[in-house]
């Protein structure tokens, strides 16, 4: 069964993956990134932006951008740093802007994956987010659409 807070989402996950069909990201990694990069839309990398997008310089020098302290991990050490995130004026901007993302050339993994499992994978090798030591993001993506069933929302777009 799906968590209820996923339930606003669906709509506005469903509608931005309808504008970037079929090159942009499955309805069920739309919704399980969201869920880990906001903690379920508790906490916003930047203004409407649940997927911890980072700022273009633009974006910076037009104060249309947020700083943030967030963890990545470099070199293989899991360390805290200040980072410069991406506001967008919605929320459907902000979910808009992350399927314009996944839909550049750096991701055409992701792009070309058959499934949201390979597209989950495709994410990790294109460096989308590192996940912490011991729990690669490929994987817990994959353990989060598979314990919510978030598939059924690929079947039915």
């Amino acid at each position: 069964m799906t968590d209820y807070r996923f339930t606003p989402i669906i709509p506005i996950a469903t509608a931005s993956h309808s504008k970037f069909y079929p090159r942009g990201p499955f309805i069920s990694i739309i919704l399980a990134q969201w869920a880990i990069e906001s903690a379920w839309g508790q906490h916003q990398s930047g203004r409407n932006n649940y997927f911890g997008i980072k700022a273009t310089h633009d974006q910076v020098a037009a104060g249309q951008a947020t700083i943030r302290w967030t963890h990545e991990t470099i070199n293989g050490v899991y360390q805290a740093m200040p980072q410069y995130f991406a506001d967008y004026n919605t929320i459907q901007d902000g979910f808009d802007a992350h399927a314009r993302l996944l839909t550049t050339p750096w991701y055409e993994r992701c792009i070309d994956a058959q499934s949201p499992q390979d597209y989950a994978h495709a994410l990790w090798l294109c460096h989308y987010a590192t996940g912490i030591p011991g729990h690669p993001y490929d994987q817990v993506l994959i353990d989060l659409m598979d314990q919510q069933d978030l598939y059924q929302f690929d079947k039915a777009a």
